[in-house]
C-alpha cells in the first residue's frame, strides 16, 4: 500500500511500536495510514492480534470494504457490529481472526462479560486502532475501555495493545459554555510535530506521541486544500403573527396551571430545560395536571423552535399531529388543552400559510442553492442543521419551493439511527442507502444532521451549509469537520445565520504538559472510576425489590413492584409476573425492526389501560410473550422516595437475570 509522504510522516511513531495520535483533516487519509500501521504490526508480530474499534455501526461495513479489505490479501478480517448476528460468539471469532473491526461497545461487553463463548481480554490483542479518538472522555464507551486499560497498565500487567488513536479535531471536551470551552483548551497538551492537544485525553488514550504534518505540510495542502468560508446574515422576522399566537396560547396554558414564576423565555432552549425538570417534579408529585401541561407547553416550545429554524407550515404540522394522537379524553386538563388548540388552529393555520411572515433564512438558502445547483452542473452538497424535524422539513421546502424544481437537485435526507420519540429516525440501512446513492452520484444534495459530520466517507463537496447552527463560539470550534468535507478547491462554506451571534474567541497558547502530569492524570482517572463504580454497586443494593413500587408516569397507578422486574441480555428490562397483564393493552401490529434477533423478535407497543400512556412494547422470548418496560413511562416508589429515572441502570433496587427456565416452571404450574 502507497502512502503518500504526509502519511509516512503521521505513521512514522506508530510503526516504531509507540503509543500515538494521528490528527489528520478529514480526506486527508487517516484510515490508510492506520491501515499500513496493521500490515506492518502484524507482519513484525508473530501471533499478532489487531482489534479496530469505532463509535458508529456504519463505520464497521465502510470500514471494512473501504480500506481494511486491502489486508485481506494476507490477513483474516472480520467484522462485527450490533447487526452482526454472530457477535455472540464474540471470543472465538477473536481467535480466528487476525484483524477485527466492531463497534466499541461490542468489545465492551466482551471484556465484561460472565460468559466463556463472549469474553474476551485487552492482552488477546496487540494493537487497538481507536477511530475518532477525541470521543475517549467521560462515560464514552472508549473511555471505559481505556480506563479498564490504564487499571491494568497501573498496576504493572505486562502483554497490553499498543494503542493507535485518529481523529481530524480534538473538539471541546463537551464543554457547554464559552468559559468550559477556554478551560479545556488550556488543559491541551504542548507542542508536538506543530500541534496540541488536549492533556487529558492523552492521559486517557496512554499517548506517547501526537503527529500531524510539519515537514509534508505543503503535500497535505494540495491533497487537502482549504475552502473558502462566507457568512451569510439574516434579518429575523419583521412582523411574526403565528409566533405571537403560540406564545399567547402558553401564556394560557400557564395561567390554566397556576404556577406563577414558570419563565416566559418561550421558544428557547433554556425554557425547554425548565418544563422539561418541571415534568419530572410534577409526576414525582403525582401531580397530574402540571404534568400534562408541561408536555404540551413543551411541544408548543417545540413547535416555536421549528418555526424558528423553517416554515410556520411546519411549526404547524408539528402541533397538529400531537393533538391528532390518542388521548385520556375523560381527563379535564387534556379537555382544556385540546380545546385551547382547536380553538386557535383555523388562525394558526391560514398565517401558516401566508407568505409575507416566512422565514427569511429560506430566502437566502433559495438564493444559495439556485446559484450552486445550476441546471446541468455538478455540484454537490450537504446542508447541515440542528434537528432531524428540520432536515425533514428542509427537504419538504425544497420539494414545495418551485424556483428550485427545475434545478437538477437530487435531494435527500440523513440522520441519525438511534430512536427518538419526536421524529422519524432512519434505520441504519436506510443511512448506508442514502450515502450509496450520494456517492454514486444518484444524489447530490443531502439535509443532514450532525451525523454526517464525523466519519462517515462522503464524497468530495463542493458547498456545505450549516442552517442556522452558528448560536455561539462552542458551535464555531465544532464545525473544524463540517469544513473537512469540503475537498474541491473551489468548495465553499456558508452558514445563514440572524446578525446578532456573530462573536470572536481569544487565541490561547496553552503550556506542554510533562510525564508526571499525564500519569496523575490518569491515576486520579482510574481511582475516580473504580469509586464511582463501587458507588454504583451500593446504590443498587439500596432498597428490597419487594419494598419498590412503580406507577404509570401519567395516571398514577401503581402497576407492579420492583420484584416483578428481570433482565433478558443484560438489556431488556421486563415484568415476568403474570398478573401485570391486567394493567397494559396491546396495539395492533408489530414494530418493524430492519434487522432480526438470535434469541427473541419485537411484538406490538403496550399502553396503560386506564389513561393509554405508552409504557413499551412486548417481546416474544423463546415463544414466551414477555412485556419489555421503559422506565422513563413509570414514577419509582423506594421507601425513601418517589422518583423518574431516565435509564433503568440508575435505579436503586437489584434486578435478578431471567431465567427461562424458572419462568417456564412457574407459569407451567400456575396455568394448572
Amino acid at each position: 500500500m502507497e502512502l503518500r509522504g504526509y502519511q509516512r510522516e503521521a505513521a512514522a511513531p506508530a510503526l516504531s511500536g509507540r503509543n500515538s495520535i494521528v490528527w489528520l483533516p478529514t480526506g486527508a487519509g487517516k484510515t490508510r495510514v492506520a491501515v499500513h500501521v496493521c500490515r506492518r504490526h502484524l507482519e513484525s508480530r508473530r501471533g499478532g492480534k489487531v482489534a479496530v474499534l469505532v463509535n458508529k455501526v456504519h463505520l464497521v461495513d465502510q470500514h471494512t470494504e473501504k480500506e481494511f479489505h486491502a489486508l485481506q490479501d494476507a490477513f483474516k478480517v472480520t467484522s462485527i457490529s450490533g447487526d452482526t448476528s454472530h457477535k455472540a460468539f464474540f471470543a472465538d471469532l477473536v481467535k480466528k481472526s487476525d484483524v477485527v473491526i466492531c463497534t466499541a461497545q461490542i468489545l465492551q461487553n466482551a471484556l465484561v462479560s460472565a460468559e466463556e463463548d463472549t469474553h474476551v481480554e485487552l492482552t488477546d490483542f496487540s494493537l487497538l486502532v481507536i477511530d475518532e479518538c477525541h470521543h475517549t472522555h467521560k462515560d464514552a464507551v472508549y473511555n471505559k475501555i481505556m480506563l479498564r486499560y490504564l487499571q491494568q497498565k497501573l498496576s504493572g500487567e505486562r502483554g497490553l495493545p499498543q494503542i493507535l488513536g485518529l481523529t481530524a479535531s480534538p473538539g471541546t471536551g463537551g464543554a457547554t459554555s464559552f468559559e468550559g470551552a477556554v478551560e479545556h483548551i488550556l488543559q491541551r497538551g504542548g507542542p508536538w510535530d506543530g500541534g496540541v492537544f488536549p492533556s487529558q485525553i492523552c492521559a486517557n488514550l496512554d499517548t506517547e506521541k501526537i503527529t500531524s504534518v510539519q515537514e509534508e505540510q505543503q503535500h497535505l495542502q494540495s491533497h487537502v486544500p482549504q475552502p473558502r468560508k462566507q457568512y451569510d446574515l439574516c434579518q429575523e422576522r419583521v412582523q411574526d403573527p403565528f409566533g405571537e399566537r403560540l406564545k399567547r396560547m402558553m401564556m394560557q396554558i400557564q395561567q390554566y396551571m397556576q404556577e406563577p414564576d414558570l419563565p416566559q423565555d418561550f421558544g428557547t432552549q433554556i425554557y425547554e430545560q425548565r418544563i422539561v425538570e418541571l415534568e419530572k417534579r410534577a409526576a414525582e408529585a403525582f401531580c397530574r395536571k402540571t404534568r400534562v401541561c408541561a408536555l404540551h407547553l413543551r411541544k408548543y416550545n417545540d413547535a416555536l423552535l421549528i418555526h424558528d429554524a423553517v416554515r410556520m407550515l411546519d411549526a404547524f404540522q408539528c402541533l397538529q399531529e400531537f393533538y391528532g394522537a390518542e388521548r385520556d379524553e375523560k381527563d379535564p386538563t387534556e379537555q382544556f388543552l385540546a380545546a385551547t388548540f382547536k380553538e386557535n388552529r383555523a388562525s394558526l393555520q391560514a398565517l401558516a400559510g401566508d407568505q409575507r411572515y416566512e422565514n427569511p433564512r429560506l430566502g437566502k438558502l433559495e438564493g444559495i442553492l439556485r446559484e450552486h445547483f445550476q441546471p446541468l452542473g455538478t455540484s454537490r452538497g450537504i446542508i447541515f442543521t440542528r434537528t432531524r424535524q428540520s432536515a425533514h422539513s428542509l427537504l419538504s421546502w425544497l420539494q414545495t419551493t418551485a424556483t428550485l424544481r427545475g434545478k437538477h437537485i437530487r435531494a435527500a435526507v440523513l440522520t441519525g439511527a438511534g430512536y427518538s420519540n419526536q421524529t422519524k429516525h432512519m434505520t441504519q440501512n436506510e443511512q448506508q442507502d442514502v450515502i450509496k446513492q450520494f456517492r454514486q452520484g444518484a444524489l447530490n444534495l443531502l439535509f443532514s444532521t450532525s451525523v454526517a459530520e464525523e466519519g462517515l466517507d462522503i464524497p468530495e463537496c463542493n458547498i456545505v451549509v450549516r442552517y442556522g447552527l452558528m448560536t455561539n463560539e462552542i458551535a464555531m470550534m465544532q464545525v473544524r469537520s463540517s469544513w473537512d468535507r469540503l475537498r474541491s478547491p473551489k468548495a465553499s462554506g456558508i452558514w445563514p445565520y440572524p446578525p446578532s451571534i456573530l462573536s470572536c474567541s481569544p487565541v490561547l497558547t496553552p503550556a506542554p504538559p510533562c510525564p508526571p502530569q499525564i500519569r496523575e492524570l490518569q491515576e486520579v482517572a482510574v481511582t475516580s472510576w473504580l469509586m464511582k463504580e463501587a458507588r454504583l454497586s451500593e446504590r443498587r443494593q439500596r432498597h428490597d425489590p419487594d419494598s419498590v413500587r412503580l406507577y404509570c408516569v401519567n395516571c398514577s397507578q401503581a402497576v407492579c413492584r420492583g420484584s416483578d422486574i428481570r433482565t433478558v441480555e443484560d438489556m431488556h428490562h421486563v415484568n415476568v409476573n403474570p398478573s401485570f397483564r391486567s394493567f397494559y393493552r396491546v396495539s395492533s401490529g408489530k414494530i418493524q425492526f430492519q434487522r432480526t434477533f438470535r434469541d427473541w423478535e419485537p411484538g406490538s407497543r403496550i399502553a396503560c389501560k386506564a389513561c393509554s400512556q405508552d409504557w413499551g412494547m412486548e417481546m416474544l422470548y423463546r415463544q414466551v410473550k414477555l412485556p419489555i418496560l421503559c422506565i422513563k413511562n413509570f414514577v419509582v416508589e423506594t421507601p425513601a422516595e418517589k422518583r423518574r429515572y431516565k435509564k433503568w441502570s440508575a435505579v436503586t433496587f437489584p434486578i435478578k437475570a431471567f431465567d427461562y427456565l424458572e419462568y417456564c416452571s412457574d407459569t407451567h404450574s400456575l396455568s394448572f
